[in-house]
């Protein structure tokens, strides 16, 4: 993809020399979220599955960790 001179990316490039920031890496994923949002539905967990017993008692009777919207990223 080329970008004009004088315009920035939209999303940080991973450097390859040194690990990505914090801040770089939440600004990627908001981008890499609303980009996949345009495919499919916002929240893709499923309801069930064999492994429920486990994830429930990991994360206070939730299947996961609670899921965060796009603004709050």
């Amino acid at each position: 993809m080329k970008l004009p001179m004088n315009s920035e990316h939209p999303v940080p490039i991973i450097p390859k020399d040194r690990p990505i920031s914090w801040n770089d890496w939440l600004k990627g994923r908001r981008a890499r979220r609303e980009t996949g949002n345009r495919v499919a539905p916002q929240i893709i967990r499923r309801l069930d599955s064999s492994s429920d017993k486990r994830l429930r008692k990991l994360f206070n009777g939730e299947r996961g960790l609670p899921f965060k919207k796009t603004a709050d990223l």
